[in-house]
């Protein structure tokens, strides 16, 4: 498994594991882009952009996570399931 899928997978799996709803959107060229996985946990609705570390999302992406928080919701560019926790824990007081 590539470095990028395995943390992507690590984030599914603590996610199901916590009784949320993961959607990992195939990217096939028709209709909007988004991010790598769209949850819906505790009530909230959390976008997640995950990259290898030294990678960044693209501008597509990025504007992805923009629109997700305008509409209120939360979004994170992650390097692991760890650095997600943390963010979450940063941004909007998770109790995890």
């Amino acid at each position: 498994m590539k470095p990028e899928a395995a943390i992507k997978a690590k984030i599914r799996a603590w996610f199901l594991q916590q009784g949320a709803y993961v959607f990992a959107p195939v990217q096939n060229g028709m209709g909007m882009s988004t991010v790598d996985q769209l949850v819906c946990f505790k009530g909230k609705f959390i976008g997640i952009e995950a990259k290898v570390p030294g990678k960044y999302p693209t501008a597509r992406q990025y504007q992805s996570l923009r629109a997700i928080e305008a509409a209120g919701g939360q979004a994170y560019h992650v390097t692991s399931l760890e650095d997600l926790k943390d963010q979450m824990v940063g941004n909007g007081g998770w109790a995890l």
